[in-house]
C-alpha cells in the first residue's frame, strides 16, 4: 500500500489538475440545458421542491396527453411551500391567465422532461444513438452502451430485451467500423480494445434470475446470451455484465464464470464491482482470481462506487437484516482506493477500469498506478454520459483513456434510470453536487477518506442470533426477520432442513387430551398437496367422545392455569418464541411438505408465530395492570382483566402455524384453556405448535389437540355448553354457521357463548393510471401467485 506524505501530494495535485483541467467547458454540472442546470441547482437547495420533482419526473411518461400533464403538475406542485423562479417556472400559473395556458403549461413542461432525458440517455434506439456515439468517439471518449430497462416478470420480456440486444450489438459493430482511429483508445497493453462494447442486465434476461430460482434462472440466461456473445466473439466485440441490486449480484458472478468457461478464448468479457458492498474486496480477489487461471483474455472488472444505495438500506432496514453497503461515504471512497490498489496490482490478470465522477478517486487510481509502472493505457476512466462534462474534458486534455456509460432507449423505461441519476447527483454525499453545485472548496474535495483499511469488513454479516425474552424488563417488540435466503448461509440451512424433514414424513400426530395420546378408530391422512402421493403425517380422528373429554379435562385444568400471574403467562410465551427460533428452519420445511408453501412463504408464516408470541407476551404485561377506571371521592375501583373459561379454536391450512398460534396464544395468555383443532390438511404443523406450547410451561391439561373432521368434532365443539368462546379463522359458509350454533342457549351454559370469526375473502388492487407498472405489476403477481393465491391477502 502506498501511504507516503509524497504520493498524498500527487494525489491531491492530480485531483485538482482534473478539477480545473475542464474550464474550457462551462463548469456546469451538465452541459445541454441550461433549464436542467438550473432546474437541478434549485432541486439540491430546497429538498421539499426536489421531491416533486423527481416525482413528476418519474410519473411523467404515463401522461396521456396535456390536460393529464396539467393535471399532475398542479397535484405535485400547488402544496409545494418552495416558489420557482420564473425563468424556471413549469408553467403551473400560466393556465390560469393566458389563453390555451393548459395546453402551453404542458408542452413547456414535456419539453423540458425530454430535455432532461436526452442529457442522460444517448437516443431512443441505437440507431438513434448512433450518431451521439460517434461524436464521442472523435471527441476523444470510447462508449459502452446499455439498454434501458430492468428486470422482467415475464418471458417475452425478456426475450425482446435479448433480441434487442442483438441488435445494439448489430448495429454497433457496423456503425462503429467507419468511425477514424483512435489508437489510446483501442489498445492496451495487453491487446486490442473493442470499439463496440455493449452492457447487458442479467436480471432483464430471465424473470427467474433471482437466488431462489437460480437454476432456472442461469439456464435461460445463458441460452438467451449465448448467441450475443458467439457473435460478439466473432466481431471482436466486448460484453459487460451488469451486477445491479443485491439480489443479483452473487448470481451475475456465477453467469459471468459459466460464459467465461464457454467462451474462454473471448470476446472480451467484463464486469462491475461495487465499492459500496461490504463484500465487494472479496468478490474482487475472486474475480481476478478466476480471470488470471480460466480466462485467456483478461476480464475487464468496472469498479463504481454503486448506484442502489438508497434501495439497498431500504430493503435492509425494513426487513430487519444487516445491511449490504457501507453506512457512510467515507467508507465507500477508502474501500474504492483499496480496490483501486487491487486492481492496479493485478492488472494483466483483469483489465482495470475505474468509473467515477470523484476527482479524487479518479486521481487516486491515476497516481496509483503511475506509482506502479503501470503503462497509462492499463487503466480506463469510465464516466457516465450527461454527467460531471468538466471532468469528461480533462481527462480527454490528459489523453487519457476515457469510456462513456451510454443508456440507450425510449422514456418510458428509461426513467428508473433518469430518477436514480438525478437522485445521485443531488444527494447531499454527490461528489458532483459538492464540487458543481456547492461550490465546495478543493481542499475539502480532495482530502482523503479518513478511513483505515483495517477497519473495513470483507463480508456481509448475518444477523445475530436473538436473545430470549426477559419477562422482567421486555424490550420494545421488533418483529421477527425473515430468513435472509439471498445470501448462501441461509439458504444452504434451509435446504437442509428440507431434507431432514423429507426424511422424517409419515409421523404419528395423535390426539392428545390432558397430556395423553389418545388412540382413535379413524385417521386422517396429510399428503404433500404437490405430490399427493406422499404422505406427510397420520393424525388422530376426533370424534364427540373425544371433545367431551377434552373440555372435561380443560375444565379441570383451567382455575390452576388462570390463578398463574400475568408475567408467568407471558413468560410462558417468551420461552415458546425462544424454542420456535430454534428450530424455525425444521417448522419451515414441514410447511413445505404438508402446506405445499414456497420457503419464503413458510419462513414468513413462522415468523409470524414466533411475532404473536412475542407481541402477547408484551401485551399481557400491559394488560395485568387492568384499565382505568374513574373513581368518584370516597371510592375505590379496580379495572381487571379476567380469562372466560374454556375456548376452541378452529384454524385454517393455508397459514398452518401462524394463524393458530395466534388465536391459540391469545386466549392462553389471558389464562383461558384451549382446544385446538386444526385444518384436516394440515395436522402436522399443529401438533408442532402444541408441542412447543406444553415445552414452554402450558399446562398438559389446559391445552388439547384435537384433529378431526369440523363436521364432526368442530361442530360438537361449538355447541358444547361448556365451551365459553370460539376463535375461528376460515370460509364465510363455515364461519357464519359457527356464529349461528353458538347463538343458541343450551342446558347446562351458564354465560353467553362468544365468537370471533376471521372469514374469507380477497383483496382488490386499484392501479392508477400514472402507476409505476414496474413496481406494481410485480407486487401483483407476488401477490398473487407466490403461494398460488391462497392467502386471505392475495
Amino acid at each position: 500500500m502506498t501511504t507516503s506524505q509524497a504520493f498524498e501530494v500527487e494525489v491531491q495535485a492530480l485531483a485538482r489538475r482534473i478539477a480545473e483541467g475542464g474550464r474550457r467547458e462551462q463548469a456546469r454540472v451538465y452541459r445541454m440545458s441550461w433549464w436542467t442546470d438550473r432546474m437541478l441547482e434549485w432541486a439540491m437547495r430546497h429538498p421539499e421542491f426536489k421531491t416533486q420533482l423527481f416525482r413528476f419526473v418519474d410519473v411523467f411518461p404515463a401522461c396521456r396527453d396535456d390536460e393529464d400533464v396539467l393535471r399532475h403538475l398542479e397535484e405535485y406542485f400547488e402544496d409545494t411551500s418552495i416558489d420557482v423562479p420564473k425563468a424556471l417556472d413549469l408553467g403551473i400559473d400560466v393556465a390560469e391567465h393566458v389563453p390555451f395556458g393548459a395546453h402551453i403549461s404542458a408542452s413547456v413542461a414535456r419539453r423540458n422532461v425530454l430535455r432532461m432525458a436526452r442529457q442522460f440517455i444517448a437516443g431512443a434506439s441505437p440507431s438513434a444513438a448512433l450518431p451521439k456515439l460517434a461524436r464521442l468517439w472523435r471527441h476523444g471518449e470510447a462508449s459502452t452502451v446499455d439498454l434501458l430497462g430492468e428486470k422482467t416478470v415475464i418471458t417475452a420480456e425478456a426475450e425482446r430485451y435479448a433480441a434487442r440486444v442483438e441488435e445494439l450489438l448489430d448495429v454497433f459493430v457496423t456503425g462503429s467500423s467507419s468511425w477514424p482511429e483512435r489508437p489510446h483508445l483501442e489498445s492496451d497493453p495487453w491487446g486490442r480494445l473493442s470499439r463496440a462494447n455493449v452492457s447487458v442486465k442479467p436480471t432483464a434476461l430471465s424473470p427467474l434470475f433471482g437466488p431462489l430460482t437460480a437454476r432456472d434462472g442461469m439456464d435461460e440466461a445463458l441460452a438467451r446470451l449465448r448467441p450475443i456473445v458467439a457473435r460478439a466473439r466473432a466481431e471482436g466485440a466486448t460484453i459487460h455484465l451488469d451486477t445491479e441490486y443485491d439480489e443479483a449480484k452473487d448470481l451475475t458472478f456465477e453467469l459471468l464464470r459459466a460464459l467465461g468457461a464457454e467462451f474462454p478464448d473471448g470476446p472480451q468479457l467484463g464486469c462491475v464491482v461495487q465499492a459500496y458492498r461490504l463484500d465487494s474486496y472479496t468478490d474482487l480477489r475472486d474475480l481476478v482470481a478466476w480471470s488470471r487461471d480460466s480466462l485467456r483474455v483478461p476480464l475487464q472488472v468496472r469498479l463504481v462506487k454503486g448506484a442502489y444505495w438508497d434501495q439497498e438500506t431500504i430493503v435492509a432496514r425494513s426487513e430487519g437484516w444487516p445491511s449490504p453497503v457501507f453506512e457512510h461515504k467515507a467508507e465507500t471512497d477508502a474501500n474504492f482506493e483499496r480496490c483501486s490498489r487491487y486492481l492496479v496490482d493485478h492488472a494483466g490478470d483483469v483489465r482495470p477500469a475505474i468509473a467515477s465522477h470523484n476527482v479524487r478517486s479518479l486521481a487516486y487510481a491515476i497516481a496509483y498506478a503511475g506509482a506502479h509502472g503501470l503503462d497509462e493505457r492499463g487503466i480506463e476512466l469510465q464516466l457516465l454520459h450527461g454527467m460531471a462534462e468538466p471532468v469528461h474534458a480533462a481527462l480527454i486534455d490528459m489523453s487519457r483513456r476515457v469510456r462513456v456509460y451510454a443508456p440507450v432507449g425510449e422514456l418510458v423505461p428509461g426513467m428508473a434510470y433518469l430518477v436514480r441519476r438525478l437522485l445521485e447527483n443531488t444527494s447531499n454525499e454527490s461528489f458532483v453536487r459538492h464540487r458543481f453545485a456547492e461550490g465546495r472548496t478543493l481542499d475539502e474535495l480532495v482530502a482523503p477518506p479518513g478511513v483505515d483499511d483495517d477497519s473495513l469488513p470483507d463480508a456481509i454479516p448475518e444477523a445475530p442470533p436473538r436473545s430470549p425474552t426477559d419477562p422482567a424488563a421486555p424490550s420494545p417488540f421488533t418483529n421477527e426477520p425473515r430468513a435472509e435466503l439471498r445470501r448462501p448461509g441461509p439458504r444452504e440451512r434451509m435446504r437442509a432442513a428440507v431434507d431432514r424433514a423429507a426424511s422424517a414424513l409419515g409421523f404419528e400426530a395423535p390426539v392428545l387430551i390432558d397430556g395423553r395420546e389418545v388412540a382413535t378408530g379413524d385417521q386422517l391422512v396429510s399428503v404433500d398437496p404437490g405430490r399427493i402421493d406422499t404422505v406427510v403425517c397420520r393424525s388422530g380422528r376426533a370424534g364427540p367422545a373425544e371433545a367431551d373429554r377434552a373440555v372435561d379435562a380443560a375444565l379441570a385444568a383451567w382455575p390452576t392455569w388462570r390463578d398463574v400471574t400475568w408475567r408467568d403467562r407471558a413468560a410462558v410465551l417468551f420461552r415458546a418464541a425462544a424454542h420456535m427460533r430454534g428450530r424455525r428452519a425444521d417448522l419451515a420445511a414441514l410447511e413445505v411438505f404438508e402446506a405445499g408453501k414456497p420457503i419464503p412463504e413458510a419462513d414468513a408464516d413462522v415468523c409470524e408465530a414466533i411475532d404473536f408470541w412475542e407481541y402477547y407476551g408484551r401485551e399481557a404485561l400491559r394488560m395485568s395492570a387492568g384499565g382505568e377506571v374513574y373513581e368518584a371521592p370516597g371510592e375505590a375501583n379496580s379495572y381487571r382483566y379476567e380469562p372466560r373459561g374454556v375456548g376452541v379454536v378452529i384454524s385454517p391450512w393455508n397459514f398452518p402455524l401462524a394463524i393458530p398460534t395466534g388465536m391459540v396464544t391469545a386466549a392462553l395468555v389471558t389464562g383461558n384453556a384451549v382446544l385446538l383443532k386444526p385444518a384436516e390438511q394440515t395436522p402436522g404443523v399443529a401438533l408442532r405448535l402444541v408441542q412447543i406450547l406444553h415445552e414452554a410451561g402450558v399446562p398438559p391439561g389446559a391445552l388439547a389437540f384435537v384433529p378431526g373432521v369440523g363436521e364432526e368434532v368442530g361442530a360438537h365443539l361449538v355447541a358444547h355448553p361448556q365451551v365459553s368462546f370460539v376463535a375461528f379463522t376460515g370460509s364465510k359458509a363455515v364461519g357464519l354457521e359457527i356464529v349461528r350454533e353458538a347463538a343458541v342457549h343450551r342446558e347446562g351454559q351458564h354465560h353467553v357463548k362468544r365468537v370471533i370469526a376471521e372469514m374469507g375473502g380477497k383483496n382488490a388492487v386499484i392501479v392508477d393510471s400514472d402507476a409505476d407498472l414496474d413496481v406494481a405489476v410485480p407486487a401483483i403477481t407476488s401477490s398473487a401467485f407466490s403461494y398460488a393465491g391462497q392467502k386471505c391477502s392475495a
